[in-house]
């Protein structure tokens, strides 16, 4: 313990000026008077079991004491030295993201995370400054540069779960942008950050990151699609067994809380497997859900239903085999075009709802009508060039729906066809700068132009691969649809009927989430996972609309880290010892003992 203020200590010359006046006050002498003196016999075996009166004199003289040591340490601004913290700065980073929801013990992640960064606030002392970035997509600066930790500590406690994937990465430039002038540290609390990914950025600042442990058993739903054919529908789900040991998973579909379908399957420890449910009965939406485990929010995932006929496809080239065994699989009609006698494709006449898939199809043999090329064929009026070698990973562009249930950060493509003129098709997919994949219209008709070879890449291997494909060949053919799929607080353009008098967002059960602005085209979507519906009242009835509201692919897998720190090189005079004053604590005693004495004194009195 230390003192911020010793010359208080100077106050204890006023113990001598007590001690004089307490002995040298005004004394009397003590006359005995007959007519009271069998009276004064009597008060004084009456007083004699009285135990606070045998002390009374020497009790306030101590009390006094003891009233004004504890003042004189108050005044001294006593401390407690806390751990050692870098700098006067602190910075903290957290996580809001929907994995810090994950489960240890029967607590959640982010509230343990919570709990931590109030613990390393409690540590610094009054003079040191705190600030605290939320990491959300868009990092949020909830305090900078504040002395008054109460504050900070209030703004931590009332921080909720956004479930949008964080942005660390920003979050960490923030921070460092915050003690660019002075010393300090940056805390970040998290799940999952490996250390090479803060070392290569190149901070100046010391780093500590606290990331969550291990979960004992996580199974997570990786990707779920419906497809109707005729009057039954077909189902696809992967599912991914995070665990070290092998897992039976019971997987069970249903619409309204009315179960449709049910199977129990048996899942390799690290693995991931694809299950196809066939006969469902026809709805606008399913929901697919597995048991409970320490990881809740991946256990539950809905499928809207396209409100159409299932689409034709029709396949012609070197079409890969995982191309049509996936497009089986989600329950589309697919046929194989033949080639006649001069080595041409027979198409068959153009036909409504029918889309063309084409791999390696020179450009003057496309039919007209919707197209999803693969393998494009050399020249022709894309351009395209002979396959190049690829020096990055792949990245998607915007946020695309077709895209959902796929991340390319994980598909491997060692190289890739260069295509000279896009002529107008909107990057889906890149590599570095090169489009591996566009989206658009090309005379008059959609097209998609996958600029690779499948045999080139693990997508075929991917669980998201049979859901992209059906995906791709809905949008392509025009799937009439409900609203679609979002990502939780996502603002997203709805376009709502001319006639609707008032609109609101309602979960299923008719609650209403949100009132909308009809003057608006742009809604903010929910910030919890689920279904919802959009409401719309005309004066002829109302309208109904459902949505999924989904987390991001990368929110779907709760992983885990070895915390770690990174050391700058920050020198040893630049370390502060935390301060935390504790002379509230001694003015309070202080106080205290000024009541007993002032009880003392007051039974002495009427005592007498």
């Amino acid at each position: 313990m230390g003192f911020l203020a010793p010359i208080s200590f100077w106050f204890l010359s006023a113990i001598p000026i007590l001690l004089v006046f307490y002995f040298f006050k005004k004394q009397y002498d003590q006359q005995t008077i007959s007519s009271i003196y069998l009276w004064e016999r009597t008060l004084q075996e009456w007083e004699s079991d009285r135990w606070w009166n045998k002390l009374q004199k020497n009790l306030l003289l101590l009390l006094q004491l003891l009233i004004l040591l504890f003042l004189i340490f108050a005044l001294t601004r006593p401390f407690i030295v806390g751990e050692e913290v870098r700098g006067d700065h602190l910075v903290i980073v957290l996580d809001s993201s929907a994995t810090m929801m994950a489960e240890q013990d029967g607590k959640s992640r982010f509230a343990d995370a919570k709990q931590q960064a109030l613990e390393l606030i409690d540590q610094l002392g009054n003079e040191q400054k705190v600030s605290v970035v939320h990491a959300k997509k868009a990092p949020v600066l909830l305090a900078s540069d504040q002395t008054d930790h109460a504050a900070v500590r209030d703004k931590i406690e009332s921080l909720q779960v956004t479930y949008q994937h964080e942005n660390l990465s920003d979050s960490l430039q923030l921070a460092q942008s915050l003690i660019q002038q002075g010393t300090g540290e940056i805390h970040i609390f998290t799940d999952n950050l490996d250390k090479e990914s803060v070392s290569d950025q190149n901070f100046t600042n010391p780093i500590v990151v606290h990331n969550s442990e291990v979960l004992p058993k996580n199974i997570s739903i990786q990707a779920f699609g419906v497809k109707q054919s005729g009057n039954q529908v077909s189902a696809i789900v992967t599912v991914k067994n995070e665990s070290s040991e092998a897992a039976d998973v019971t997987l069970s579909v249903s619409n309204d809380a009315n179960t449709l379908e049910q199977l129990t399957k048996k899942v390799p420890a690290n693995e991931q497997q694809t299950f196809s449910l066939t006969d469902l009965p026809i709805h606008d939406y399913y929901q697919v859900k597995i048991g409970d485990d320490a990881y809740p929010l991946d256990n539950v995932m809905y499928a809207l239903l396209p409100k159409q006929q299932s689409p034709a496809v029709y396949l012609a080239g070197e079409v890969n085999p995982f191309i049509e065994q996936a497009l089986l699989s989600a329950g589309m009609q697919v046929t194989t075009v033949p080639k006649d006698e001069d080595g041409n494709y027979s198409f068959p006449e153009q036909k409504p709802n029918a889309v063309y898939l084409l791999s390696g199809v020179k450009a003057d043999q496309w039919p007209a009508g919707p197209k999803l090329i693969f393998s494009p064929s050399v020249g022709g009026p894309f351009d395209v060039k002979e396959k190049v070698e690829l020096d990055y990973s792949l990245k998607q562009v915007g946020d695309v729906p077709i895209l959902t249930y796929t991340d390319v950060s994980n598909v491997y493509l060692g190289q890739a066809f260069s295509i000279g003129d896009w002529n107008g098709l909107n990057p889906l997919v890149q590599s570095g700068d090169q489009v591996i994949i566009g989206k658009g219209m090309y005379k008059k008709s959609p097209m998609m132009l996958f600029a690779f070879d499948l045999n080139d890449s693990d997508w075929p291997l991917q669980p998201g691969f049979p859901i992209l494909l059906a995906t791709s060949i809905d949008e392509l053919a025009g799937s009439g649809k409900s609203l679609g799929y979002y990502q939780p607080q996502k603002t997203a353009a709805i376009k709502l009927s001319t006639a609707t008098d008032e609109a609101m967002i309602e979960q299923l059960d008719g609650e209403d989430i949100k009132q909308l602005d009809l003057g608006k085209s742009e809604v903010t979507m929910p910030t919890k996972p689920g279904i919802y519906q959009l409401h719309e009242k005309t004066a002829t009835g109302s309208l109904f609309r459902h949505f999924v509201v989904q987390l991001d692919n990368e929110e779907r897998t709760a992983e885990s880290a070895q915390s770690f720190s990174i050391d700058t090189g920050q020198s040893e005079d630049t370390a502060t010892l935390s301060k935390q004053e504790i002379w509230r604590v001694f003015a309070v005693i202080a106080l205290f003992i000024l009541f007993i004495e002032w009880e003392v004194y007051r039974r002495g009195i009427s005592s007498r």
